[in-house]
């Protein structure tokens, strides 16, 4: 449950900010805030949020130009901006930033950003790699909605706390870069058509980790499905619209009780 003391500001009914909102926001002790613009109201800087001392948790939802302003704040724990902005970030270290939501943008590093940052979850993202993750030690959560490309998962394998993983219309070559993760309780790996496919998985790769749940669509094929059957940790698989052949159906038949396998048509 989050420590925040939320103020809520929705631009259709409340209009535009304004220093007699920031004067509220003061007065009342908030050191959080939730912005739904709307259409009536599309400013063109987020200007105002560096004059809000002590603001810890920072949500926008609406169009702006220019959303720079919200990467300055040295005091943000938890940032989610919901924009449509293509302003280039500043070169600013947020130190305490725990959580992260965001459409992608050129020239994010993790590490050198948000060192301490937990948790990412970006859209649209471009990559073909995850190298944007390079270093990012204190990371448990990823979720990355891509936009049907085909890539690795490069640069994933120095996050050494990662505990989930979820890739969305991202089709991986392989799954190596996963092996070093020994956290790892959650991988969903989703490449549904018309995302190309994903190529073969190595299910070894996940086996000296704490796996729990595993989701995979739109997969070529599987190596070393057998790896999994022993897992203490493992509760539930999900393959969805892979290839499987005779062999994969018995050995997933043969998974102990304790593991819920469910084979689903794309």
């Amino acid at each position: 449950m989050s420590d925040f003391r939320i103020m809520r500001w929705h631009g259709a009914m409340d209009g535009p900010w304004s220093p007699e909102a920031a004067r509220k926001f003061r007065e009342q002790g908030y050191d959080g805030l939730t912005i739904l613009a709307g259409r009536d109201w599309i400013p063109r800087t987020l200007n105002f949020v560096e004059e809000l001392e002590g603001l810890r948790s920072f949500s926008f939802t609406g169009k702006v130009q220019d959303d720079s302003s919200a990467f300055r704040v040295l005091s943000l724990e938890e940032l989610s901006l919901v924009t449509g902005s293509k302003a280039r970030l500043p070169e600013v270290l947020q130190p305490r930033l725990r959580r992260v939501a965001m459409i992608d943008r050129p020239d994010i590093n993790v590490n050198s950003r948000w060192p301490a940052v937990a948790s990412l979850r970006m859209g649209e993202w471009k990559g073909r790699d995850l190298r944007v993750l390079s270093g990012a030690s204190e990371l448990t959560e990823v979720y990355l909605e891509g936009r049907r490309q085909q890539g690795t998962l490069e640069g994933v394998e120095s996050c050494v706390s990662l505990k989930s993983l979820t890739v969305v219309n991202y089709s991986v070559l392989n799954a190596d870069p996963l092996r070093s993760l020994k956290a790892l309780s959650t991988v969903k790996l989703l490449a549904a058509e018309p995302t190309p496919t994903h190529g073969k998985i190595d299910l070894s790769v996940l086996a000296g980790s704490r796996i729990e749940k595993l989701w995979v669509s739109n997969a070529a094929g599987f190596l070393n499905l057998d790896s999994l059957t022993d897992t203490q940790s493992m509760r539930e698989m999900r393959i969805i619209g892979s290839r499987l052949s005779e062999s994969d159906m018995r050995t997933l038949s043969a998974f102990p009780k304790w593991i819920r396998v469910q084979i689903v048509d794309g």
